[in-house]
């Protein structure tokens, strides 16, 4: 909600303010003083250099890593890699941030790096491409359908233009976001790498949000992806695709192919949305910008932003957001800073933290930015969360953090409050939230352990793009994890009521990947991996599966779901994918489905005791309910 009284105007507008003890508000500095993980850059005409050659230089970060493209680009057989070997758990992170203008110059998206235009709208930060290719094997090239982009995880793009007539070449799966976008050429998600467009590399689903295709968008070989509240013309298309797509509020339809596996589900509006904070550079000054819910939001909404007198858009100067800074925010000043009433941008980096953080106003927003991570430090003691969200408050944001868990353990990486009830239907939003357990450790190292990820116990909370990822595996080598190291029971339990999800990621846990016991929940888009190390004692045997509905639910809904098996240490059979109660007229599934994807084992049934299950007898194909 847009601030009311006095003392929350004067907050917004940059002015001192009184902090809830009584005590003066000292103003933070604006324009901040960004640390070297974020590079602002000028216009071109205003930029010194050779700015291709500055992105090229952040990409291999120094010459570490290269990009390997084949054939010519806006053709079919355009393709290539990027070779980024033993970048995927690198600890640099890194935010470049475009000033209005032109930037002629293409941006190669590595792991960590992250993109944003400094406008009100895509159109005012114009770059003539961004792109990501394949990635690479163990023998460092790409030579067949694997890896394709299954491991290019981990980096963002927003809020930009790219040039007339540009194809956007974007190979990724989880945790890399479009988000803000205008391509003004065909979007292509998952890359050839055999010379033809169909020959497509494997990839493993991903999230575009509030963006503008001018020439359509191929999914190519991606199993699953989500597409929130964007648009085509009505003379282009959302095609291609593996087992699922999921599209919800937006403008264009999905090309159905005779014979394909997969099943596209679309939903005309999204029901209730806030698009993530972003920050503007204008008149020399930074703000940043929350965009207020949405109900029944269909297509794209960037007109409402660009008044300065909108109230579809709340604007804070930046002496009011306090800019984090890696080794020198700790928990505490981080926390001091909130209950003065500050929102907290995360510049790019690792948050190593002894104490939770915690979210105690109001209209908070915790912004990161170059998959910036919290996580405990070496000697944290055990912590009931990273991030806590106090009970009773409403229009808190949570953007754009990668949280960890460590050694020492804790509750959840993420609560949002300890009961149910809200004060109003804005509770609050979550934007690209990535946790993950494990892999940056080798067995050698204490494990990593967490009780579950995220724990919703408030009401009307909506997540917008979650992964919730316990590795599979893990640096320096990058080898598998074994015999259920690094312990985590549930990706997501939700207890509140009203929750809403749009694109919901959980693998691998312990247990049941996401337990969902509160009242009237709505998913749109869900994406499970069962664990690759369990047994059928630990894992089949009880009955283990990818989406619980708890037996007291009266009233529930999910769109568009898979859980996959890959059992790959020991003979699972795992009893069912779904899990719901029985005769429940108002708890609904659309578009579910299970798949084997190797190993061993398999998955008996998709929802309970119905839907025909999925073992090594038919590999990579879905089976829907």
């Amino acid at each position: 909600k847009a601030p009311n009284t006095a003392d929350e105007q004067r907050i917004v507008k940059g002015q001192s303010a009184l902090s809830s003890q009584g005590r003066a508000v000292a103003k933070e500095s604006n324009p901040p003083q960004w640390p070297s993980s974020v590079h602002v850059v000028e216009p071109d005409g205003k930029f010194e250099g050779d700015k291709q050659a500055f992105f090229d230089n952040i990409f291999t970060d120094g010459g570490k890593y290269s990009v390997n493209p084949w054939g010519e680009a806006n053709t079919d057989g355009y393709g290539g890699f990027f070779n980024e070997t033993g970048r995927d758990f690198d600890t640099k992170r890194v935010a470049v941030l475009l000033k209005p203008g032109e930037h002629k110059a293409k941006f190669n998206v590595g792991f960590y790096n992250s993109i944003l235009g400094l406008g009100r709208r895509p159109e005012d930060c114009k770059l003539d491409a961004f792109e990501v290719l394949n990635g690479v094997g163990a023998d460092g090239v790409q030579t067949g359908l694997s890896p394709g982009a299954l491991n290019n995880f981990w980096r963002s793009v927003e809020n930009l233009q790219t040039a007339q007539g540009r194809n956007i070449y974007y190979f990724v799966s989880q945790a890399s976001p479009l988000r803000k976008v205008h391509v003004q050429g065909t979007l292509r998600l998952a890359g050839a790498v055999g010379g033809g467009i169909y020959d497509w590399g494997y990839a493993s689903g991903g999230f575009t949000a509030d963006s503008k295709v001018d020439a359509g968008v191929e999914f190519g070989g991606q199993q699953q992806f989500i597409t929130r509240n964007s648009a085509i013309p009505p003379t282009e298309k959302y095609k291609h695709g593996a087992w699922s797509n999921v599209l919800v509020g937006c403008d264009g339809e999905y090309e159905v192919v005779p014979n394909q596996n997969l099943r596209a589900t679309q939903v005309q509006t999204t029901e209730r949305v806030a698009e993530k904070p972003y920050i503007v550079f204008e008149g020399n000054r930074y703000f940043l910008m929350v965009p207020q819910p949405e109900l029944s939001k269909k297509g794209i909404t960037w007109e409402n932003y660009s008044s300065e007198s909108s109230d579809k858009i709340q604007k804070i100067d930046f002496e009011s957001v306090y800019v984090a800074t890696e080794g020198v925010s700790t928990a505490a000043i981080i926390n001091q800073k909130l209950a003065d009433g500050k929102s907290v941008v995360f510049s790019p980096g690792i948050y190593k933290i002894n104490e939770p953080i915690i979210v105690s106003n109001s209209n908070t927003v915790l912004l990161g930015l170059g998959m910036a991570s919290v996580m405990p430090a070496e000697d944290a003691p055990y912590m009931d969360s990273l991030i806590f969200v106090k009970d009773g408050l409403e229009g808190v944001r949570i953007s754009a953090l990668l949280l960890e868990a460590g050694p020492a353990g804790t509750h959840s990486l993420l609560k949002w409050g300890t009961r149910k009830g809200a004060v109003s239907t804005n509770s609050g939003f979550m934007h690209d939230i990535f946790c993950r357990v494990g892999g940056d450790r080798d067995a050698s190292l204490p494990e990593a352990r967490t009780n579950n990820m995220v724990e919703i116990n408030t009401d009307n909370v909506v997540g917008d793009n979650l992964w919730l990822w316990r590795a599979d595996h893990e640096a320096p080598r990058n080898g598998s994890v074994k015999d259920s190291r690094n312990k985590v029971w549930n990706a997501m339990a939700v207890n509140g009521d009203n929750v809403i999800m749009y694109g919901l990621f959980a693998e691998h846990v312990l247990h049941d990947q996401v337990v969902w016991s509160g009242e009237n929940g709505k998913t749109f888009f869900f994406q499970c991996e069962l664990p690759y190390d369990v047994t059928q004692q630990n894992f089949g045997e009880p009955g283990y599966g990818g989406y619980v509905i708890g037996p007291h639910v009266q009233k529930h809904a999910v769109h568009g779901a898979g859980v996959y098996c890959f059992f790959a240490d020991y003979d699972v059979h795992a009893k069912s994918g779904f899990k719901a109660p029985e005769d429940r007229t108002a708890i609904t599934t659309e578009n579910i489905f299970c798949v084997f994807l190797n190993g061993r084992g398999g998955i008996n049934h998709v929802l309970n005791d119905r839907g025909p299950g999925v073992s090594g007898e038919r590999t990579g194909a879905p089976n829907f309910l």
